[in-house]
């Protein structure tokens, strides 16, 4: 019983295409020349896949924020000064 249960959930394996064989240098090139072509035809740049949208908006929020809590200090930094002045 056991036997069969792990035969199930054991995974199976996944025979690679030819293209995809890490063994072999030819395809390896093959596959590096293609990369290539994808990266000069400005593939990346066209579709951007959600997880690096949302990299970039957690970087631009980052900074946005950053930039607001420079800027309330240095307006804090100010004012305090100005009151200081007045007394």
């Amino acid at each position: 019983m056991t036997g069969l249960l792990s035969k199930l959930l054991r995974k199976k394996r996944v025979h690679n295409d030819a293209l995809l064989d890490s063994n072999s240098d030819q395809y390896r090139m093959q596959n590096a020349q293609f990369v290539s072509f994808l990266q000069k035809s400005g593939f990346r740049r066209q579709l951007i896949d959600r997880h690096e949208k949302s990299k970039r908006f957690k970087k631009v929020l980052g900074i946005i924020v950053a930039w607001g809590l420079g800027g309330g200090f240095l307006w804090v930094v100010v004012e305090s000064a100005q009151a200081l002045e007045l007394f």
